[in-house]
């Protein structure tokens, strides 16, 4: 296997399960500090971190950034990633558990889908096969987790979909000339300050030390910075249909993560519905791997 065809893998593999690992601690960390404080701690954060890669890997190109018209897409896609998309699924773990969030987000692959096709573009059957086969047993697993269930909080999660999508959209449409790691800092660092600036909009108490040191928010930032990585460095390398793949395999992860350290139960209907999940996921991959021996 090809250097570049193992670091897709490892790419998808953050994305399925350090993404799937946030949703419950999301929602357990809520309980301690509030959401618009997360996102500010979370955002900074993971704008420090990509900017100590940066400098690591490709120190030249802070000697490469212009102020022109790049800047306008990466902006608008910055601010829709946050403090819209994460402020939102944020907000929403006020209202519902993590593993429902989760859910919500394993509408992703289907509205992807739906979008490519209603704009002409040709879809593996292979990958529809999945994607509807999965989003099918993503209905028996609602039941899984535990707790109150507002309609707020489902619209808010909702919300965060369509923005994760449309963000999507753009940074893939308005590709930069940046190298890949140096794009990601200048993206996750203008939605860093997008953050600060519609914090004050927020009646929220100070940000405490006490509360960036919280180790479930330094989870959450490590979490968050290399989700980013993977996911965008995802963008140049796979299909839509692989790309969202995630979406499907975080319910699973995080409604085993709530039943292991949260106390959530799990029926057997639901374990069956999470066999039948699989079986979507591996329909998703088994074509991805067509692509790859067709690029070979």
């Amino acid at each position: 296997m090809h250097r570049q065809q193992r670091l897709t893998l490892f790419s998808i593999g953050v994305m399925w399960f350090v993404g799937g690992s946030i949703y419950p601690f999301l929602s357990h960390v809520t309980e301690q500090i509030e959401p618009i404080n997360i996102i500010v701690l979370r955002s900074t954060g993971a704008a420090l971190i990509m900017f100590i890669a940066a400098l690591i890997i490709c120190p030249q190109a802070f000697k490469e950034f212009k102020w022109d018209s790049r800047l306008i897409p990466m902006t608008i896609s910055s601010l829709i990633f946050s403090p819209i998309c994460s402020g939102a699924l944020a907000w929403s773990s006020n209202y519902i558990p993590g593993a429902v969030s989760a859910l919500m987000y394993s509408t992703l692959p289907m509205v992807t889908t739906i979008w490519l096709v209603a704009q002409g573009k040709k879809v593996s059957a292979t990958a529809v096969a999945g994607i509807v086969l999965a989003t099918i047993s993503v209905v028996f697993l609602i039941g899984a987790p535990q707790g109150q269930i507002q309609t707020l909080g489902v619209i808010a999660a909702l919300v965060s979909v369509m923005a994760w999508m449309v963000a999507t959209e753009i940074w893939i449409k308005y590709d930069n000339d940046y190298p890949l790691v140096f794009a990601i800092f200048i993206q996750v660092s203008i939605g860093a300050m997008g953050t600060w600036i519609v914090r004050p909009f927020f009646d929220s108490q100070p940000i405490r030390v006490a509360d960036a040191l919280n180790i479930n928010i330094i989870f959450l930032t490590a979490a968050l910075a290399s989700q980013y990585w993977a996911y965008l460095a995802l963008t140049r390398r796979v299909s839509p249909a692989m790309l969202t793949s995630f979406a499907f395999v975080n319910p699973l992860v995080a409604g085993l993560i709530g039943f292991i350290y949260f106390d959530q139960r799990i029926n057997t209907l639901q374990m069956f519905s999470g066999l039948i999940l699989l079986v979507g996921i591996y329909l998703l991959v088994r074509e991805e791997k067509a692509i790859f021996r067709a690029g070979d």
